[in-house]
């Protein structure tokens, strides 16, 4: 007992003090690449914070469940929108004044319009998960030639940069790494602890383990926040809720084909549609007092509370 709780202290003091230092590493990258924080958190901090995601998703899949993974990677999209942003806003309101916002938002209702076409057939085959990764790539490409063409009339930085500029990389990949180890140690040992207790496994499912692969997205989240970068907090969500539609669906996908479950049509999917469009309209309608207010945590929360009960009485 006492050193399952000395993991799971060490595991959140690991994770805090990763998430600050990935924030602090993605914000002078940015700076140095002149590259908008926006732009840093929807690449680096959106796909790199859906490692877990990938991770579980691709092993399910390998290990002849891939059902898992799309259960994953929808249950993260809406734990990303309620749960995680409903907490940032308890720390802080989260302003809006970036243009990419809007765009990137409607590259998010279009993966997710296209995931909804492929699963008409109730099934996710090989084909279907080539077009997903197809569109994630596509997407990829599109971002960094827009950059570079940003970046076209601009003068070539001094050589004696790119040393300082590997550092960089060096400590964002390195607190990256340490930010993906310590959310694990944190689910290994909330969940020794919880079978150690007794709880059920439907309640350490339902909490721990949907928490777990969205402790990277919520630590960063929260460090973004207390450093007053909005757009850091909202290119993560964004930038991960389209990760997780695109790449970590179709990974799994492409390793095994499989029946899309029932419960995807009829509770998960329309959940997660209405969550990313009534996110949307909330922005649209905000832009003008260019914020989304801290009272908005009450709603966010409440609706990730009932999502969990409504998870809990039909299982």
């Amino acid at each position: 007992m006492f050193l399952l709780t000395a993991a799971l202290v060490a595991g959140f003091l690991l994770l805090a003090w990763s998430a600050d230092q990935l924030v602090s590493s993605a914000l002078q990258l940015g700076q140095r690449l002149n590259i908008s924080a926006y732009i840093i958190g929807f690449l680096v901090l959106g796909f790199g914070t859906s490692a877990p995601e990938l991770l579980v998703s691709g092993l399910s899949a390998w290990q002849g469940n891939p059902g898992l993974a799309i259960g994953n990677a929808l249950g993260s999209n809406i734990t990303n929108i309620l749960l995680i942003l409903g907490i940032t806003l308890c720390v802080s309101p989260l302003y809006l004044h970036e243009n990419a916002l809007r765009r990137d938002f409607i590259i998010l209702i279009a993966a997710t319009a296209l995931f909804t076409v492929l699963i008409f057939d109730r099934q996710l085959q090989f084909h279907d998960g080539l077009i997903l990764l197809a569109s994630m790539v596509a997407l990829l490409y599109y971002m960094t030639r827009r950059k570079l063409e940003e970046q076209a009339t601009e003068q070539a930085r001094p050589a004696s940069t790119e040393k300082k500029l590997a550092a960089l990389w060096a400590g964002l990949l390195v607190s990256l790494a340490v930010l993906l180890l310590s959310s694990k140690l944190v689910v290994w040992s909330s969940l020794s602890l919880a079978k150690l207790l007794g709880i059920s496994d439907l309640a350490i499912g339902l909490t721990m383990v949907a928490l777990g692969t969205s402790l990277p997205e919520l630590a960063t989240c929260l460090a973004s926040a207390l450093k007053k970068r909005s757009e850091l907090v909202l290119g993560n969500i964004v930038g991960s809720n389209i990760f997780n539609t695109l790449g970590v669906v179709g990974t799994a996908s492409v390793i095994a084909s499989y029946p899309v479950p029932r419960e995807i049509y009829t509770r998960d999917l329309p959940v997660m549609s209405a969550v990313v469009a009534g996110l949307f309209l909330a922005v649209l309608a905000l832009q003008r007092s260019k914020k989304i207010p801290r009272g908005l945590s009450i709603l966010f929360i409440s609706s990730y509370l009932a999502y969990i009960f409504l998870i809990y009485l039909q299982a």
